[in-house]
């Protein structure tokens, strides 16, 4: 019989648990996405040049992510490559985007849980116990959130769903009184997450993650340019046990997976039938080192057994916030983002179909269109990070619920279990149910 499980709280979306029980054991665990938005189908028949703005709104979190995507696609069919300049703030806007998709996730989804899965606590904080835990973390984590919101409006025209990215590059050139103001908002994010990160350690990096989140040896997928960390523009590399497995440009990506349309899942054609995992401890594996020494030196502060955890992404997403605030810096301090900013033309097709690809703060991003003769829309393939780890979630809930079925036989430890491991993987259910 399938038992349903009440909606899993604290996530980006709605999701339920189902358990299936055969002669009173438990047989499977999957994180059911009974949603279904259809934004594969809602972008059939649309021209090119409205695609960006109803993919803007898969999701309200990584907006940016999915507005650029699909501009690198249908710029994929034109042949068109933006400037330089619209580059620089195609990526700013990511940057604005993941410090504070990684700063909500990680104060109101992550840090609660922590409590209970290190500290033994019997419940995670209430979000008046979270807000009161400690002023000052809670006061930098609200900063974070708001520079977030700050970097996107300041580039984007606004906070959420973005008017300023177009197909060809970014409609917008910053004044140098924005560019600065950019600038105060990432220094103090660097300030903030440094004390942050060392809260974090001195809390928690004394307890050694439980086994129920350690990761059953998946093979990590993601972006890199050149071997160095970059959410922009590069390679996909497929990697386990720190060795390659493959390293090829998006166009190649049938090679090695590829979906049906229609049909929910992505199928990875490698010899052996490993589990993918992406998001932000993947970009961490391929590339092991963000050639930052400060940052390195954070990750040391914890060891092996946090490195081999899906826990161990709470430390990641602290660290990518503080690199691309890094990198943020770098990009204003280039003269050319206040230069007047030009727009290549998009008059000629040259290609029917069309890929574009970014890291989105949850995963490897890729949109695919196909276009007919009257140069509408016909085919749509959306790869959401969160629908490439729907396997491995379901592996691990399914394993450890089992074990502790087998000891307790109590569905409200195992409900309770299954949601912390679901949030601990920070799912975007909106938009895995596009």
């Amino acid at each position: 019989m399938k038992k349903v499980v009440d909606v899993c709280t604290r996530v980006e979306g709605h999701g339920n648990i189902k358990i299936l029980l055969q002669k009173d054991e438990i047989s499977s665990v999957n994180f059911d996405l009974e949603i279904f938005r259809g934004f594969e189908n809602i972008l059939l028949d649309k021209r090119l040049i409205d695609t960006p703005r109803i993919a803007s709104r898969i999701c309200g979190l990584c907006h940016a992510s999915q507005t650029i995507a699909s501009c690198k696609a249908i710029e994929s069919m034109y042949e068109v490559e933006p400037s330089n300049q619209s580059v620089l703030l195609r990526r700013l806007l990511m940057i604005g985007e993941l410090i504070r998709s990684h700063s909500m996730h990680f104060f109101f989804q992550a840090f609660p849980d922590l409590f209970v899965i290190l500290d033994k606590q019997p419940k995670p904080l209430s979000l008046n116990e979270l807000i009161h835990f400690d002023p000052k973390l809670t006061s930098n984590m609200y900063e974070l959130i708001k520079i977030g919101n700050e970097i996107v409006n300041l580039f984007g025209g606004r906070t959420v769903h973005l008017i300023t990215p177009i197909i060809g590059g970014i409609f917008f050139s910053p004044l140098k009184k924005e560019i600065n103001i950019a600038r105060k908002y990432l220094q103090n994010s660097i300030n903030n997450l440094k004390w942050i990160i060392e809260r974090f350690q001195e809390i928690f990096s004394q307890f050694d993650p439980p086994d129920v989140y350690s990761l059953p040896n998946p093979a990590y997928m993601g972006m890199h340019n050149d071997e160095k960390y970059d959410r922009y523009n590069g390679l996909l590399r497929l990697a386990q046990n720190n060795k390659i497995i493959a390293d090829f440009p998006v166009y190649k990506h049938s090679q090695y997976f590829d979906k049906q349309e229609d049909i929910r899942g992505i199928d990875f054609y490698l010899k052996n039938d490993q589990n993918i995992l992406v998001g932000p401890l993947s970009r961490y594996k391929i590339i092991n080192d963000y050639g930052i020494d400060e940052l390195q030196s954070y990750i040391k502060l914890f060891n092996k057994e946090w490195q081999n955890s899906i826990l161990f992404s709470n430390v990641i997403r602290l660290i990518e916030m503080m690199f691309v605030s890094y990198e943020g810096l770098s990009i204003l301090d280039d003269t050319e983002l206040t230069q007047k900013n030009e727009i290549n033309p998009i008059n000629f097709l040259k290609n029917n179909e069309g890929l574009g690809m970014v890291e989105a703060p949850r995963g490897t991003l890729i949109h695919y269109y196909h276009v007919n003769k009257k140069r509408l829309i016909d085919k749509v393939k959306l790869f959401i990070a969160t629908e490439i780890n729907l396997p491995i979630i379901d592996e691990i809930l399914t394993t450890q619920s089992q074990k502790l079925y087998e000891r307790t036989g109590d569905f409200n430890q195992i409900k309770k279990q299954a949601q912390m491991i679901i949030r601990s993987f920070d799912p975007c259910i909106s938009c895995a149910t596009h």
